[in-house]
């Protein structure tokens, strides 16, 4: 019976974790993916949108790309630093830079929504797979660098 509820509660854990570090509860990994309706710990925004959770410095940014096409687009993204959100990212920065060199790269100054909540609105040209990076600094003057690949549909 005692080694019942030990297993029990060993599975429990495993799924916690898996979900807290960007996995599905069968092992597969979530970040980096597209995910528009599909479960896993980030999915937010509509059936167009692209979604990841990134981890840099064990602090956890959740984007979201909504949508993921060419025009106006809405990047969200959501920190959890480490002991949780007493920790405050004061600001965010970043690039969104084109697979094509003949394009520019567009700089992106996040607005603050809230503890640990940025956006930016910005409309993007031509579809693609376009890279976005972004530095995160902490109210301790620390900073994270994320980069992801985003595909773009026309």
């Amino acid at each position: 019976m005692f080694r019942r509820v030990i297993a029990g509660g060993v599975w429990c854990c495993v799924v916690v974790l898996a979900g807290a570090c960007g996995g599905n509860a069968d092992g597969s990994a979530s970040a980096g993916h597209n995910h528009s309706g599909a479960s896993g710990v980030h999915d937010h925004g509509g059936k167009d949108a692209f979604n990841t959770s990134l981890v840099s410095d064990d602090v956890i940014a959740n984007v979201t790309v909504d949508p993921a096409k060419t025009g106006n687009v809405e990047i969200h993204m959501e920190f959890t630093p480490p002991g949780g959100s007493l920790l405050q990212v004061t600001s965010v920065v970043g690039n969104l830079i084109p697979s094509d060199t003949a394009l520019s790269t567009m700089i992106l100054w996040f607005e603050k929504d809230g503890s640990n909540h940025f956006h930016y609105e910005v409309s993007v040209p031509t579809p693609g797979k376009w890279t976005l990076e972004f530095d995160a600094t902490l109210e301790d003057g620390s900073t994270a660098l994320y980069t992801t690949p985003v595909m773009f549909e026309s």
